[in-house]
């Protein structure tokens, strides 16, 4: 089972999902931002981060699980474990994982675990259908309508 489907579908409802035994995957709303060297727009997104720490089970991704795949909780939990399993013996052999949609788990030199996240999705609805994008400089044109008068 590629429970990172599930995770990515709780991302979009929750700030926290939390993958027992593994870790937690937490979103934090960042407000729409632009760059001024660039004349670059972003709309406000999700931002999601991992914390390795918070590993207990609170419930909510067997639920959603056991919802999906028509099955029973205790199910649902054997799935996530046997999953966890195949990830970390991945990591240990690859030193990286990469999660669809979600973003790239690897080791750093001190053997700690670090996050990427995937910067293609965005899991604030609320931003669904706003893109990113580069305008013409604004400060031009005022100082071509002042030129002008």
């Amino acid at each position: 089972m590629k429970i990172e489907q599930y995770i990515s579908q709780l991302l979009y409802r929750h700030q926290c999902v939390t993958v027992p035994g593994f870790g937690a995957f937490l979103t934090e709303i960042q407000s729409a931002h632009m760059h001024e060297n660039t004349n670059s727009f972003y709309p406000p997104k999700k931002l999601i981060s991992f914390n390795s720490h918070l590993k207990n089970n609170d419930g909510l991704l067997a639920n959603h699980i056991s919802k999906a795949e028509n099955t029973n909780y205790e199910n649902a939990v054997a799935s996530i474990e046997s999953e966890v399993v195949i990830w970390k013996s991945i990591l240990e052999v690859n030193q990286k994982f990469t999660l669809k949609n979600i973003g790239e788990l690897s080791f750093n030199v001190e053997k700690n675990l670090v996050f990427t996240p995937s910067e293609n999705i965005n899991y604030l609805t609320e931003s669904f259908g706003l893109n990113s994008f580069v305008s013409p400089s604004i400060k031009e044109k005022f100082q071509f309508l002042k030129l002008k008068k």
